[in-house]
Parts: C-alpha cells; sequence; structure tokens
C-alpha cells in the first residue's frame, strides 16, 4: 500500500528545534524513531529534548506513559542510512532549497519508491522541492508551528507531482499525533497560516517604527484584545459575530468604513536598517533583559493551557 497506512518507523532529517519538536511527538506516539543530524551533540541534545517537554506532552494528552522510552529514539550517520529502514522520512534541513534537494538524492538512492517523504518547509513551494526527484509524488509539505510539539496546526500542502493519496494519508495520519491538520489547497508564498501571521506583524512592525504606541502596549493590545478572541475563533468568525445576530450582511454595511481602515495600514521593510533598529530597540524593551530561554519556558507553559482550554468543540463541530 502507498503509503503505508500505520507506519510504525519514521525517520528525522534534522533535530534542530523543530526536529526535536517532532522527535517527542513521534516517540510519544510510540513510534520507533531512526534520526539524523550533522551535529556532534545532537543525540544528547534531542534526548534531552524530549525528556524535557515529557511533562507537557502528558498535560496534553500526546504522551500516555510516565517515563520517556529513550530506546525509541536512535540515531545513524546519514540521510540514506535512514530511509532505508523506515515506512516515513520526515525531513527537517535548513530553508535552502538545493540543499534540500540534496537530501532528497541522498534519501532516494536507498528508500524503495514507495516511501513518503514529508517535508516541514515553512516556506519553500513542494513543486520546488520535488523538481529534480525520481519519485515526485512521493513528497508532500507538512508545515508545523513553533514549536511543533506544542502547537497542533499543521499545514498540509502538495505540489503539482504530489500524489493526491499522500496528501489525503498525510491528512489522516497526522491526526492519530493528536495534531490539527489543514490542507492548503493552492500553492503561495508561505503557504497559509504564515500569511494570515505576516499580515499581522506587518502592522505591529509599522505601529513600532512609526511611534503609534510603545512596544508592550502593541504586545497588550494583541494579547489581552485580540488573543482571547482568536485563542477560541478565527479572524473571519470574529468578523462575522462583530454583526451580532445580523452576522456578516450586518457588518458589511459599514464596509466603506471599514476599507478606510484597511487602505491606511503600512508596509515597513524590514531591510529598512532604521526599521531593523527600532524592532531591536522593542525586543529589549519587552524582554526586560531576562534571558530568552526564561521567556521560552514561560511561552510553553503558557501554551499548553491554551491549547487545553482551546480544545473544546465549536457550535460548527457539535
Amino acid at each position: 500500500m502507498f503509503p503505508r497506512e500505520h507506519p510504525k518507523h519514521i525517520g528525522l532529517i534534522g533535530t534542530g528545534s523543530v526536529g526535536c519538536g517532532w522527535a517527542a511527538i513521534y516517540v510519544a506516539r510510540g513510534h520507533k524513531v531512526i534520526a539524523t543530524d550533522p551535529a556532534s551533540d545532537a543525540e544528547t541534545r534531542a534526548h534531552d529534548f524530549i525528556a524535557d517537554t515529557w511533562d507537557a506532552l502528558r498535560k496534553l494528552g500526546i504522551a500516555t506513559t510516565e517515563r520517556v522510552p529513550d530506546d525509541n529514539l536512535t540515531f545513524v550517520g546519514t540521510p540514506g542510512e535512514v530511509a532505508a529502514s523506515v515506512d516515513l522520512v520526515h525531513e527537517n534541513a535548513p530553508e535552502n532549497l538545493v540543499l534540500k534537494q540534496e537530501v532528497y538524492e541522498e534519501i532516494e538512492a536507498k528508500a524503495p519508491p514507495t516511501l513518503v517523504i514529508a517535508s516541514s518547509t515553512g516556506g519553500i513551494p513542494p513543486t520546488q522541492l520535488q523538481a529534480k526527484m525520481r519519485n515526485p509524488e512521493r513528497l508532500v509539505v507538512c508545515h508545523p508551528f513553533n514549536p511543533p510539539h506544542l502547537v497542533p496546526l499543521i499545514e498540509i500542502v502538495g505540489g503539482e507531482k504530489t500524489a493526491p493519496a499522500v496528501v489525503d494519508w498525510a491528512l489522516r495520519f497526522f491526526r492519530t499525533l493528536g495534531k490539527q491538520p489543514i490542507r492548503v489547497d493552492k500553492e503561495v508564498t508561505a503557504f497559509l497560516t504564515n500569511r494570515l501571521q505576516f499580515a499581522l506583524l506587518r502592522e505591529a512592525v509599522h505601529c513600532v517604527a512609526e511611534g503609534i504606541a510603545s512596544p508592550q502596549a502593541i504586545e497588550d493590545a494583541m494579547r489581552y484584545g485580540l488573543g482571547p478572541r482568536w485563542a477560541v475563533m478565527g479572524a473571519l468568525t470574529t468578523f462575522t459575530l462583530a454583526g451580532g445576530e445580523g452576522g456578516m450582511p450586518h457588518v458589511l454595511k459599514i464596509a466603506p468604513e471599514l476599507q478606510k481602515w484597511m487602505d491606511a495600514l503600512g508596509s515597513p521593510k524590514l531591510t529598512s536598517p532604521s526599521v531593523q533598529a527600532a524592532l531591536v530597540k522593542a525586543a529589549d524593551e519587552i524582554t526586560a533583559g531576562k534571558p530568552l530561554s526564561e521567556w521560552i519556558a514561560w511561552r510553553n507553559g503558557k501554551l499548553v493551557d491554551v491549547v487545553l482550554a482551546g480544545k473544546s468543540a465549536s457550535p460548527a463541530e457539535r
């Protein structure tokens, strides 16, 4: 069967922050994981990462055992060695098209043609990724969101030559991992969720660069104004409910005024030295001299609470 419906052995290419997140999820769900990474401390770092996040994975219901099954994660020397002994390869190489294509060449030299290759790329179109592959139908983008072991969403994107069965399989398989997969129907730069994220980030950067509000005020506007609503519903539902019982038709009665708001949004350039300087200063203000490791630990703990709170079904899901 292509692809294998219930893969047992998972291969990981690259165990940086994203790869370690995937390793934690796969190990927690009982899979045997075979990984490779050129860094000399990769194996130790990956095992430490899983141990550190195990309690959070148990709270989320992803991990079901008290102790980490350390034997479920092993390392080998090359992508080819990984591909020769697994049912699925999950590639987490750096965002470099040429490098990723070289990795796929190594994988295909050792793997059967039915082996699925999933890429964690955040924005390289799958059609470009599979352009030099012998079996391009096997490749599908499975893009997680940072930190991947805690945030449920994963984007599934097929390229022009990806087999439809592979896309359908990916949607089913990642649900078994406790993820919330969505299908992106059209290849576009940055896929779907990063486009939404960067639309808001662009305006936040504009507000910083133009001095519209302090960095902390911008953070508070998002955290205490937008955040509570967006933790339970998306922008389109929020827009619909803004019209009360009248819904979207009622909201659109003031469309000319709302269009003025859209037209007033900024378009800052991240390549601008002045914008970069403003962002560095803003980041220093927000982090208040605390080590980023403390912020990351705080973020991860809060995300567990938010994910758990957001698991209640919406009216459409009941």
